[in-house]
């Protein structure tokens, strides 16, 4: 799918500036949050094995590159990963343009830790993941360079180079922003019969635990600090009354998205770096629930999460040596656990999932299970030896590959409110992925069942609607100009395969403004792409689209189609030269000069089974080229080249179409409402431009009855009918 979305947090001012490596623990946290998180950095710095001698003041964090100029519209932000707690020895690059909306973003592996001369302390990483526009992010190498002329004071100076074969460097000077890698909002609010929230923990409150386990008070806020986050627990926690939640104490999954829905109709509507946990008693399901992520439903997702004080999972075993500390414990883990959803981590257990039906091209770094994994995200009870084994080896921490993924991947894949819960861990298929806010996209054929002979294409129609009670801005071309459009498609038994149109357009984007209910459309033929047929064996398809809107991605309804068997020798026979590439682009762009091998099939597909739906197809395509004067590029007598021109021949465009005009409503059916009409307006325009007004008006007339018979908008009728009158005009 496309990866357009910008990360919210690039260009903006940093929440937590911190102060400058070396200089204490640059938290950059209040005062209160600091006293509540009670995090101190490590003092040192540790090079990884093998790396050669690492200067021991701390680097990890975020630098910034910044503009001399305020016409550079580039934005750079390097995270730095080599120190502080759990260091995953690593450095990520986001690069953004805002004027065009172009991001691409790295991640490389540190290879060499030096310091090289007078206090220049010198990281090279070569690049292992990549994701947005690749010309952006040119090279495999990259060189961060920290200095600093009096080495007491800190580092002072910083640097990003690019190193690309063949092409001289790239050189950013960077600002020290923060010593985490984003800041995040945290709070939780409990309803007044659940109790007090366990929002810290001391790890040697229970003896089962590591023997050389540092004895501390954890919080939330030091658990997400250590994972990378400047993060802060929200002033605004309150405790609700048990009124809110109707007549009992329990509450059902929609109780809670409608609960989630009003606290985060209080804020901005888009993704942010923030989330919100609500502490409850009990599930109406019962003590069975312990925690859900129920912010699963509409639009920004991963935002909230909820869990139950109640629950079994927080019953101590029996015969616990101290049972409350083990229930102080768990509650801990569980609201820590549910939290790492929000950030768009899976169980441990369930990383893989699905990675045998994933598309090419998965978004993130294929992941594995981990299912003995001493991790937040993990089942205590489900690894070997129980919960026992679990906390004898847990250190309070999420593994490594939780981590890489936290800190460096695309941050759209991490911000609450951005991409659906665990889609670019490992992309397995679209319908995993929720709505965007304000808008719906629906696809659909426009016909009564969804099923599809042998051979015919499968033209489907896709309607954005703007469900918002306001306008809502849009770019006017996004369901056809191929930049904003991807169609997921999987053959049931299959692997997902990605569909993209057959050209991208290049044009000015042109905005424009879509009322409260309104809808605009859009059709496309999604059998073929560039890469080949998608839809050429009969059994059952799941079809899903993605549409980029703005900065954020909206996602279709799955739709279920059934392409019947072959019935005759006959299709069989054309199958072999119809499901070529030049057949599926002479479908799209009509069958032209240059398709001749295409066309000369179509033509046989029309001889040899006259009343298949695919014929109606083949009609267009070869009454296409016809329609207008078309140049063609050939060699020239000389040598060079020259343009001839193959004058228009409307007439004959006419009679190809005649399946058109013969079965309209057959027609409609297996072209779609867009394509068939705008064929036929097409076709009479250029009857009436070469002066065949007689037969341009039975074109729209049939257009114009066949329009109404399909209930299509009043608003399409009236310009058909405009269009017709035009005609009686110029006939008369």
């Amino acid at each position: 799918m496309s990866n357009r979305s910008v990360p919210a947090s690039i260009g903006q001012a940093a929440q937590d500036p911190g102060s400058s490596p070396g200089q204490g623990t640059g938290s950059g946290l209040s005062a209160a949050a600091q006293a509540a998180a009670a995090d101190p950095m490590p003092a040192t710095a540790a090079a990884g094995p093998g790396l050669g001698p690492a200067s021991t003041l701390m680097l990890s964090g975020r630098y910034v590159f910044k503009p001399a100029s305020p016409k550079d519209d580039l934005l750079v932000i390097v995270r730095v990963d080599v120190d502080r707690f759990f260091p995953q020895r690593c450095l990520s690059v986001t690069v953004w343009r805002q004027i065009a909306r172009t991001t691409a973003h790295v991640v490389a592996r540190v290879t060499s830790d030096q310091v090289l001369g007078r206090h220049v302390r010198t990281i090279t990483a070569t690049v292992f993941y990549r994701d947005g526009e690749p010309q952006m992010m040119p090279g495999d190498r990259i060189v961060f360079q920290a200095s600093g002329a009096d080495i007491q004071q800190g580092y002072q100076e910083y640097a990003l180079t690019l190193a690309i074969a063949g092409a001289p460097e790239r050189r950013y000077p960077l600002v020290f922003d923060s010593a985490y890698f984003d800041p995040v909002d945290l709070e939780v609010d409990r309803v007044e019969n659940a109790g007090e929230p366990a929002l810290t923990y001391s790890t040697n409150a229970h003896p089962n635990r590591p023997a050389d386990l540092p004895t501390e008070t954890l919080s939330l806020a030091t658990i997400y600090q250590r994972a990378g986050f400047a993060t802060t627990m929200s002033p605004k926690a309150q405790v609700i009354p048990l009124s809110a939640a109707g007549v009992n104490g329990t509450w059902s999954t929609a109780e809670l998205h409608d609960a989630m829905a009003t606290y985060w109709s209080l804020y901005a509507n888009r993704p942010q770096w923030a989330m919100w946990m609500l502490y409850a008693a009990r599930h109406d399901l019962g003590r069975n629930v312990g925690g859900l992520m129920f912010d699963d439903m509409g639009a920004n997702q991963r935002r909230g999460a909820a869990m139950f004080s109640e629950s079994f999972l927080f019953d101590p075993p029996a015969g616990d040596p101290a049972p409350k500390a083990w229930r102080q414990r768990m509650l801990f883990f569980i609201m820590t656990h549910e939290i790492g959803h929000t950030f768009n981590l899976a169980h441990s257990f369930q990383k893989a999932f699905g990675t045998g039906q994933g598309a090419p091209g998965d978004p993130w770094i294929p992941l594995q299970n981990e299912p003995e994994a001493r991790s937040f995200m993990n089942y205590p009870s489900l690894v070997s030896g129980g919960q026992e084994a679990f906390f004898s080896d847990f250190r309070f921490r999420f593994s490594d590959d939780e981590l890489l993924f936290m800190r460096h991947a695309p941050r759209r894949f991490v911000q609450m409110g951005n991409n659906r819960w665990f889609v670019d861990h490992g992309f397995v298929a679209p319908e995993l992925i929720g709505l965007q806010p304000g808008w719906r996209l629906d696809i659909r054929p426009n016909r009564e069942l969804n099923v599809y002979r042998f051979l015919e294409p499968v033209t489907l129609e896709f309607k954005l609607t703007n469900i918002s009670d306001a306008p809502a801005s849009y770019d006017a071309d996004a369901l056809v100009d191929g930049h904003h459009l991807t169609v997921f498609i999987r053959r049931e038994g299959a692997p997902t395969v990605q569909w993209r149109p057959m050209a991208t357009l290049c044009i000015e984007e042109r905005q424009d403004t879509l009322a409260p209910g309104a809808s605009i459309y859009g059709t496309q033929m999604v059998s073929a792409c560039a890469s080949g047929w998608l839809i050429d064996q009969p059994g059952f398809y799941q079809i899903q689209a993605v549409l980029d809107v703005g900065l954020y991605n909206v996602v279709s309804n799955v739709l279920r189609i059934y392409v019947a068997p072959s019935r005759s020798f006959e299709e069989d026979r054309l199958a072999l030269d119809y499901f070529s590439e030049d057949v599926g682009r002479a479908l799209v762009f009509g069958a032209t000069p240059g398709l001749a091998h295409a066309a000369v099939t179509l033509e046989e597909l029309m001889r040899r089974c006259p009343d298949h739906a695919a014929a109606v197809h083949a009609a267009v395509a070869l009454a296409t080229p016809k329609l207008r004067d078309h140049k063609r590029l050939v060699a020239a007598d000389d040598g060079g080249l020259a343009i001839r021109c193959d004058r228009a021949a409307p007439e004959a465009a006419a009679e190809q179409i005649a399946p058109l005009l013969q079965s309209p409503q057959d027609a409609a059916d297996t072209l779609g409402h867009i394509p068939y009409f705008e064929t036929l307006d097409r076709v009479a325009a250029a009857l009436s431009e070469a002066g065949d007004a007689t037969k341009a008006r039975e074109v729209l007339q049939t257009s114009v009855a066949t329009m109404k018979q399909r209930e299509v908008l009043p608003s399409v009728i009236r310009g058909a009918e405009q269009k017709l009158d035009a005609v009686d005009a110029r006939k008369k």
